[in-house]
């Protein structure tokens, strides 16, 4: 039995050793990314596997130390429908370098150490590969985030004894977290302060004198911060009565002044004479054949007839008070 078990095992090696031998010698190592300062707040630290970085910041993709002189150097792409994107090719003997149309002016290459340095739009989130004829590396997988945008901050006109809303709108990028503040401080611990949509909308109850002041809306994600405040004048209802009561008079001494004024120009009525042969003049008087005469102030005549109707003059305040030498020179 131990004689005809000794063949069994040298065939047994001698299969795996030609199976081994067929494998293709494929090297499975790993590549290290980080963000190139200045990046916001992202993390500038190297990273394998996973890398978090933000729009508008260049990432530095670096392969394993390989050492070979002829071949082909590849970076691939791929995006979440698993499509597989050459993003460029490397010929070492020719010293060429195949870049993919839509990285033009967006990708820097290497033929040294062979680094990819991308500076990131939001579509460039997805897996990084580095590939050569005899190597390739795992599944690097880079995220891409959109930094926030300063926020909008909107409150209503609020009165004492009725609820005030804060909300607090990003335009640009994903929030993550919202920090409120008043006058630079953390929320007083008060059951009037509520916080709705994510921590995005502040709401105080029953509106006191005390809560005025500077509201502060905190916003962040993995990669930027950003903030906004608003300050808040809560009013009392009784300053607003009273102001209300002073636009009033305040109108109706205007309407008063306008309507004297009005009249202090058409003070007296005049009556002119005969329609046909005199009409009226400024100043109450008269022009006729007898030249002018002086109107008599008075309403129209008892007998009067259409003809000698009193004429409401649009006399101006000022003609009154001249001597009545003076108005007739001007007349």
């Amino acid at each position: 039995m131990e004689r005809s078990g000794a063949p069994l095992l040298v065939c047994f090696l001698l299969m795996v050793l030609i199976w081994v031998h067929e494998i293709p010698a494929v090297n499975f190592t790993h590549v290290t990314a980080r963000t190139l300062s200045p990046c916001y707040s992202a993390n500038l630290t190297p990273t394998s596997d996973r890398l978090i970085s933000a729009v508008g910041c260049t990432v530095v993709f670096s392969p394993p130390g390989l050492n070979f002189s002829t071949g082909i150097v590849r970076w691939d792409y791929k995006n979440v429908s698993s499509t597989v994107l050459s993003i460029l090719v490397y010929f070492k003997d020719q010293s060429k370098v195949d870049l993919h149309p839509s990285y033009n002016g967006n990708v820097e290459f290497s033929k040294t150490n062979w680094t990819l340095q991308i500076k990131l739009q939001l579509g460039d989130g997805g897996l990084y590969r580095f590939r050569t004829s005899s190597h390739e590396t795992n599944w690097f997988q880079l995220e891409v985030i959109e930094p926030l945008s300063q926020p909008e901050l909107q409150s209503n006109s609020s009165l004492v004894g009725s609820t005030t809303e804060f909300v607090c709108k990003v335009p640009v990028g994903k929030v993550d977290s919202y920090r409120w503040k008043k006058d630079g401080k953390h929320l007083p611990e008060d059951s009037r302060f509520l916080l709705f949509q994510n921590d995005s909308m502040l709401r105080i109850l029953n509106t006191t004198l005390s809560d005025n002041g500077v509201y502060t809306c905190e916003v962040s994600n993995q990669v930027s911060w950003n903030e906004t405040s608003l300050k808040l004048d809560i009013q009392n209802p009784s300053n607003v009565v009273v102001g209300v009561v002073v636009v009033i008079v305040v109108f109706v001494l205007v309407a008063v002044l306008y309507v004297s004024r009005k009249h202090l120009r058409c003070p007296t009525q005049c009556f002119c004479g005969d329609s046909a042969l005199r009409r009226c003049l400024s100043g109450g008087r008269s022009s006729g054949p007898g030249g002018h005469v002086d109107c008599k102030e008075q309403t129209s005549p008892s007998s009067g007839t259409p003809e000698t109707t009193a004429a409401l003059l649009d006399l101006n305040p000022l003609d009154s008070e001249r001597p009545p030498n003076q108005a007739s020179a001007e007349s």
